[in-house]
């Protein structure tokens, strides 16, 4: 339990931060941001590829397969309905088509189910959970910033902008503890679709939504930060 408390705590913290960090190092963090995403982006497809998706298919491939591709449709669907890419709002300006509720809604949603990968992932072993739970809070300042961006593009005032950006960041920690209490009975093909589900998230997120922008952003060290994400999994347990 108690690893369990200190990887949500970094987690709600990591995404406190990157909501409000932007705005008050603005230039740095435009200098920068790219090589972060770069990085996280290796992470999450090693993490994926090398600890989640083996796992996974050890339990059930069947089930790891189609949790798998059902989270990526998912996400691209919610990215299409809301409009939404990790951190493109704070980069350039918003579009007129995002829609903030469901941009929040979809937030958060991915939030909790970063947190139940966490949760199931520390109930399977701690390596598997310490390993997912890396990679959950290496993306949650991406979307500290997003929500902001969409916010303060909405003219929201500060006193939501703070409300709204604490329910995101808890959504990972209460999904991360509901899974946790909840996954110890759970069947073999359930952990596998858990885990399947973890897997379509990161892929989406490390290949879909980061690495075409990362393309576009001509920051010659992204390459560089994204091999090291990569090599830095590679040499995990």
């Amino acid at each position: 339990m108690k690893p369990l408390f200190i990887y949500c705590l970094i987690a709600f913290l990591t995404t406190v931060f990157g909501s409000f960090l932007p705005f008050y190092k603005k230039a740095w963090t435009q200098r920068h941001l790219w090589q972060l995403l770069a990085f996280s982006s290796g992470v999450l497809l090693g993490i994926a590829f090398l600890h989640l998706l083996p796992e996974a298919f050890t339990l059930s491939s069947r089930m790891a397969g189609l949790a798998l591709l059902g989270t990526f449709a998912f996400l691209f669907a919610a990215e299409n309905v809301t409009m939404v890419h990790a951190c493109e709002d704070f980069l350039k300006p918003p579009s007129s088509h995002v829609r903030p509720v469901g941009a929040i809604i979809a937030l958060a949603l991915h939030a909790g189910v970063d947190g139940m990968a966490i949760g199931v992932g520390l109930r399977q072993n701690m390596i598997l959970g310490s390993v997912i739970s890396f990679g959950v809070i290496l993306h949650k300042f991406s979307d500290g910033m997003t929500l902001m961006s969409l916010l303060r593009a909405a003219n929201y005032s500060q006193r939501r902008e703070w409300v709204l950006s604490a329910v995101l960041a808890l959504a990972t920690p209460v999904g991360a503890f509901l899974s946790f209490q909840c996954a110890g009975p759970l069947a073999p093909k359930a952990i596998a679709g858990v885990l399947g589900i973890a897997a379509g998230s990161f892929l989406y997120v490390g290949a879909a939504d980061l690495l075409p922008r990362l393309h576009e952003s001509h920051d010659r060290y992204c390459l560089v930060f994204f091999l090291l994400g990569i090599c830095t999994v590679g040499l995990m347990p």
